[in-house]
């Protein structure tokens, strides 16, 4: 009852703080920092989640390209609640509802398939680097269960070469592993399964910045070595209570918040 209870109240919360995504879409749009207006909404959702976040290591300098390993959709609220990111983000997101029009307007930049489409998307991270902004990418090209990562493509790295701005390594976990966005999996049926959880412990890790160099595979290779090497690090969070896990199922549930800084 107090399952059901809880994921309710949430949803209600959910859907008045999407009605906050219109103003805030359009002070983004019309924003030169959108990205900011992103973080305001995205922390508002972490803290209807009760995700607990535990942030490690610099968020590092406001011009660079981001890039860690990938989770989950919950990965992109996480991110840019720690440090005001612009996302590279597959082409399929542009048109989900309410979520893709809040993307766009936070210059959220998508991928197209085919070689064609990357080298488009390496101009456009070129010149946002080139405007002093930050742009985080998940160079796995997918989400995974973790706790280790698959290997990071080394072509979205080329804007960083090009504009010869330093990658911020991060390496991202979660207590709760329904948080993973993997396999056949909707993203209605992983939110109402986070809506169950009581807490969702969420650690963010933070490396120095690494020099862009002039080689891409080399570039992706340390990024990737960086994130390993801070995952297979123990988490710092409290052990889970040893009640029994809530019920999943098509609509079944999780949750997540606050945010401390360690250094």
């Amino acid at each position: 009852m107090r399952l059901h209870l809880r994921r309710y109240i949430r949803l209600l919360r959910i859907g008045l703080h999407l009605i906050c995504v219109i103003p805030v879409g359009l002070l983004a749009a019309a924003s030169r920092r959108p990205e900011r207006w992103s973080q305001l909404w995205f922390g508002g959702l972490l803290n209807i989640l009760n995700v607990q976040l535990r942030v490690q290591g610099s968020p590092g300098p406001a011009c660079s390209l981001v890039a860690g390993n990938h989770v989950s959709w919950l990965d992109i609220a996480v991110l840019v609640t720690a440090k005001p990111v612009i996302f590279v983000s597959k082409a399929e997101v542009r048109g989900w509802p309410i979520i893709g029009w809040l993307a766009r307007a936070g210059d959220t930049q998508f991928i197209e398939r085919g070689a064609h489409g990357t080298q488009d998307l390496n101009d456009d991270l070129t010149r946002l680097l080139g405007q002093n902004r930050a742009v985080a990418i998940f160079p796995e090209g997918t989400t995974t269960r973790g706790p280790g990562v698959k290997r990071f493509q080394p072509r979205l790295f080329a804007g960083a070469i090009n504009a010869q701005v330093p990658v911020q390594p991060f390496a991202l976990r979660y207590r709760e592993t329904s948080v993973a966005y993997v396999d056949d999996d909707t993203l209605g049926d992983n939110l109402w399964n986070l809506l169950a959880e009581p807490v969702i412990y969420a650690e963010l890790h933070f490396g120095p910045p690494i020099p862009p160099g002039q080689h891409r595979k080399h570039l992706a290779r340390r990024t990737q070595d960086w994130a390993e090497q801070a995952l297979a690090l123990p988490p710092t969070w409290p052990a889970p209570a040893t009640t029994a896990p809530p019920e999943r199922r098509l609509m079944g549930a999780k949750t997540p918040s606050r945010v401390t800084m360690r250094r």
